[in-house]
Parts: C-alpha cells; sequence; structure tokens
C-alpha cells in the first residue's frame, strides 16, 4: 500500500500544478461579453434588459402615443394652393453700397503721399583712405581684439569636415483650416527642423533651404536633409544666407558667425579669422564676387577671397548694425540699418537716407528694387 501511495501522490501533486497553470493564464475579458436580445416585437419590453430602467412609451409633439414595432399606415395631407394666401412680391432695389468679397484684399489709395527727398540735408562722407598706423579707425570685437576698420585684413577661413546627414521623408504641405487661398505650409509635423523660420534661400538646383533657430533644412519636394552644429555648421540658429556664383552657401549665424558650405565640408569664418562681429544678420554677393556680411554691431565687412574690410560709423556708416543689403542696377550698395535709416554706397562715399529726407523709420528691415529702378524699404 505505501509503494502505491508513493507512485499516486507525485501524480495528483503533478496534475494539481497543471490545473493551476491554465488557470493563471487564462487572461480575464478586458470588456464584457455582448449580450444578444431578441426582437419582442408582439408585447415589447417594459424593463430595460441591460440597464434595468423602465421603458417609457414615445410620445409625439401633438400627445399622442406612437406605436413601435408595427407598421403604420401613413396618409399625407394635401393643401389647395387656392387656401394659401398669394406670396408678397417685393421689388429688389440696387443698392451702392460695395461689399468686398475677399476682406484680406485691400487696394491702394490712388492719391499716395509723397514726400519729396530735402536734398539740402543728405550728407555725404568720403571714405577716404587709411592708413596702417591710423589710430581712430578701428573696432573693439567681443573677444576684445582691436580690429582695423577701413583697411584690408588677410584672413583665413577655418575648414571642418561636414558629416553628410540622412535625408528625412518629408510629409506632404498642409492646409489651416480657414485657408481661404491655395496656400500650405511645412512645418515640425512634416519634418521641419524648427516652427521659427529666418531665412529663405532657392539654389541653383531648385532646392530650397530654411534658415532657422533648429540650424539648416534643405528641403528637395521630397525629403529634409537637416544641418546642425553636429554636421559642422557654426550656430544652429541663422538668420540669413546667399549662393555665391561658385554655387557655395552662406550660412549667417546669431554667434557663430559665417559658415560657407561646400557641399562636403563647412568653412567657418568668426572674429578669431577676422570678421568683424559673429552675429551676421545679411549676406550679399556683388557683381564683382565681394561678398557683403551686414553684422550686428560691427558695421559692415566685405570680403573679397582673401581679406576683410571693416565699415563702420568711422568710415561714414550711420549705423553699427545693418539688417538688409542690397546692390542696385547702377552698381551702388545700400544699407538698411537699426536706427541710422538707409545708407548709399558707390564706392567712395556714403550717402545717408533718413526720417529727416523723407524716409518713413530708420529701421530698415529689407530693401527690394522693383523692375523699373524704384528702391522699397
Amino acid at each position: 500500500m505505501k509503494k502505491k501511495l508513493k507512485y499516486i501522490l507525485p501524480f495528483l501533486l503533478l496534475t494539481a500544478c497543471t490545473g493551476n497553470n491554465e488557470t493563471e493564464t487564462t487572461p480575464a475579458p478586458l470588456y464584457p461579453q455582448a449580450q444578444t436580445i431578441a426582437a419582442n416585437i408582439e408585447e415589447g419590453y417594459t424593463t430595460n434588459t441591460s440597464t434595468g430602467d423602465t421603458i417609457q412609451p414615445i410620445v409625439t409633439e401633438s400627445g399622442d402615443t406612437l406605436i413601435t414595432g408595427v407598421p403604420i399606415p401613413a396618409t399625407g395631407k394635401t393643401i389647395h394652393p387656392d387656401s394659401m394666401a398669394p406670396p408678397k412680391v417685393v421689388p429688389y432695389t440696387p443698392s451702392n453700397s460695395l461689399y468686398n468679397a475677399h476682406p484680406n484684399v485691400h487696394k491702394t489709395p490712388k492719391n499716395l503721399t509723397a514726400i519729396p527727398i530735402n536734398k539740402d540735408s543728405l550728407v555725404t562722407i568720403l571714405v577716404g583712405k587709411v592708413t596702417k598706423n591710423d589710430p581712430l579707425h578701428y573696432l573693439v570685437n567681443r573677444t576684445g581684439d582691436t580690429l582695423k576698420t577701413g583697411i584690408a585684413i588677410p584672413t583665413t577661413g577655418t575648414k571642418v569636415s561636414a558629416i553628410q546627414p540622412f535625408p528625412t521623408k518629408a510629409l506632404l504641405p498642409h492646409f489651416k483650416d480657414a485657408a481661404i487661398n491655395n496656400m500650405q505650409y511645412l512645418d515640425v509635423d512634416q519634418g521641419m527642423a524648427s516652427s521659427y523660420v529666418n531665412s529663405i534661400l532657392e539654389d541653383k538646383s531648385g532646392k530650397l533651404w530654411f534658415g532657422t533657430n533648429g540650424g539648416v533644412s534643405r528641403y528637395d519636394g521630397e525629403s529634409f536633409t537637416h544641418f546642425t552644429t553636429k554636421e559642422g555648421l557654426s550656430h544652429n540658429t541663422v538668420w540669413s544666407m546667399q549662393e555665391d556664383k561658385s554655387g557655395n552657401l552662406w550660412f549667417g549665424t546669431l554667434g557663430g558667425g559665417v559658415s560657407r558650405y561646400d557641399g562636403e565640408s563647412f568653412t567657418h569664418f568668426t572674429t578669431k579669422e577676422g570678421l568683424s562681429n559673429n552675429h551676421v544678420r545679411s549676406i550679399l554677393e556683388d557683381k564683382s564676387g565681394n561678398l557683403w556680411f551686414g553684422t550686428y554691431g560691427g558695421g559692415v565687412s566685405r570680403y573679397d577671397g582673401e581679406s576683410f574690410t571693416h565699415f563702420t560709423k568711422k568710415e561714414g556708416l550711420s549705423h553699427n548694425t545693418v539688417y538688409s543689403i542690397l546692390e542696385d542696377k547702377s552698381g551702388k550698395l545700400w544699407f538698411g540699418t537699426a536706427g541710422g535709416g538707409g545708407k548709399r554706397y558707390d564706392g567712395e562715399s556714403f550717402t545717408h537716407f533718413t526720417t529727416k529726407e523723407g524716409l518713413s523709420s530708420n529701421y530698415v528691415w529689407s530693401i527690394l528694387e522693383d523692375k523699373r529702378g524704384n528702391l522699397w524699404f
């Protein structure tokens, strides 16, 4: 008998363990099972089988109880036309008032306010030749170094190998819900690096470049490629961009100077390399191939491929913060400043245009020349 119990007890324990495992591995249902209720057309239900509430009859607006579950014959009421009052005809009187169907479109008044330039108050400052030992023409940059202004300073940028990033598939441009025109937008949801775009450039191959607070994003219509400090950019806040005649891209940054990108590597130009200021608000390449950098506090720096020449208030510029640069059809350069109005430079002298000469504001963020040669500030 003891031998039989010796073999039976382990078998019972094994069976009990197996039964417990099957019970534990069977998950409890997350939701209650659906109930199937038969339709009771003859007598109907008086109590809701799911909630237990009493079912009230449906009463129409006329106070009649609506019979449900069975067909109810229906006959429409016919109203004879003679029993109806004839419609009242109101004559239409055209109104002289015109309503704008497009509230976002505003017509320009025919009689614009024209203020003639006061030529007697124009200030023209001749840019003279500066000697190497001149004690007046200099600029102290943010690092504390003294830079000569008005003369060429040889420079060599710092070359950094660029890490080529992988493109990110972009989603299709999106429409705003209240859009009244075919206006679409791209944002971080579509693949942008940042929602804050400071500048836009289309290169010679048709690709779009967006200078943002999160680096530079290149868009080819299908995907984004992002360039940040990790890929070799000097700073992730990009204010201005310019493509030169050789196809190099120049990025003006907030604190990182200028970065030149040749498709394979970045070359940085900062105050260490001779730039007057590391905050670059505007970039322009003139007809001679010189690059002009408008800075925030350091005036304008001209780069001829080998050296920098700085122009500040001491050389005739009215303000050392330059927001915008334009070269007109005659080859003259225009500088929009922060508080000093617009400045025209003909290669020898500066001519100042401020509110005294008829400008609406001395803060000039952008400048454009139209087909007729008119300048817009």
